[in-house]
C-alpha cells in the first residue's frame, strides 16, 4: 500500500490494561493504520484521530455518554464502538450517540483493520461474523490471567460497581439468570464467597483499577468506585 494514507486510530477505554490490549492489536496492521493515541477516559486527546475505537468493556450498555464526548471531541473524526456483541440495542444506542462503525471483536485483525479503513473513508460500518472470536485471544482484559473470560469479567466489574443483576443484564443486554451463571462462574474461578468479596478483589486488584477523572463528566451513572457495597448480596 505504497503511497496510500493510512487512517490514524486511537483506542480508548477507561482501563489502561484494555487499551494496552487493543493498541498492541491494531499495531499489527502498520501498513493501513497508524495507533496515535491509547485514551483512557478522562484522558485528554493528544492528536488529531481519524477512528476512535472505544472498546465498550464495562461499559457496553452504558456508553452513551462517552460516546457523545468522544463524537464531540474536535480532534476526532470519526467513532466506532467495540463489543463483544453487536447487539441490536447497543447499535441503535450508540448510532444515537453519534457512532458510525460497530465492530465484533469476533472478528480477525484483518477484518478489524479493514473495518476501520473503511470507516474512516466515511462508511457507517456493521462487522460482525458467527464464527468463534478470533481476536479475543490477542487482546486483554482484567481478570484473564486469573481465567476469567472477557464476558465474566464484565459482569465482575459492573456487579463491584453495585449493579444488580436486573441492572447488569440490562447493560449487557442479558437475562438476571444468565448473569447469576456469570458471577457463580467468576466466584467458582476466583474462590470468592460473595460479592463483597468479589468488590474487594476488583478494588485490589491493579488490572481491574480504571482512570477515576475529577469530574463524572463522561459517564452520568456514578463514579464507579463500589464503595457502597457494604453487606453480603446474594448472587
Amino acid at each position: 500500500m505504497t503511497g496510500v494514507k493510512r487512517v490514524r486510530v486511537a483506542a480508548v477505554n477507561d482501563y489502561a490494561l484494555i487499551v494496552a490490549g487493543v493498541v498492541e492489536l491494531l499495531s499489527r496492521f502498520p501498513d493501513r493504520l497508524e495507533v496515535v493515541d491509547a485514551i483512557v477516559i478522562g484522558e485528554e486527546v493528544s492528536a488529531p484521530v481519524d477512528v476512535a475505537l472505544y472498546d465498550t468493556f464495562g461499559r457496553e450498555g452504558v456508553a452513551s455518554t462517552a460516546l457523545r464526548t468522544l463524537v464531540d471531541t474536535p480532534k476526532i473524526d470519526r467513532v466506532a464502538v467495540f463489543s463483544l456483541d453487536l447487539h441490536p440495542d447497543l447499535i441503535s444506542e450508540a448510532r444515537t450517540a453519534g457512532a458510525s462503525g460497530f465492530i465484533s471483536k469476533s472478528l480477525s485483525g484483518e477484518e478489524i483493520a479493514d473495518a476501520l479503513v473503511r470507516i474512516a473513508n466515511g462508511e457507517v460500518v456493521v462487522a460482525g461474523t458467527p464464527s468463534p472470536r478470533a481476536s479475543l485471544a490477542d487482546l486483554e482484559w482484567p481478570g484473564k490471567a486469573d481465567g476469567l473470560t472477557e464476558r465474566e469479567s464484565q459482569v465482575l466489574v459492573l456487579a463491584a460497581e453495585g449493579l444488580s443483576n436486573r441492572e447488569i443484564g440490562a447493560a449487557l443486554f442479558l437475562s438476571a439468570e444468565t448473569v447469576k451463571g456469570y458471577l457463580s462462574a467468576t466466584l467458582r474461578k476466583l474462590e470468592l464467597r460473595n460479592r463483597v468479596q468479589a468488590a474487594k478483589y476488583v478494588h485490589q486488584s491493579d488490572a481491574f483499577r480504571r482512570f477515576q477523572p475529577a469530574t463524572t463528566a463522561l459517564y452520568g451513572d456514578g463514579d464507579g468506585d463500589g464503595s457502597q457495597i457494604e453487606e453480603p448480596v446474594e448472587l
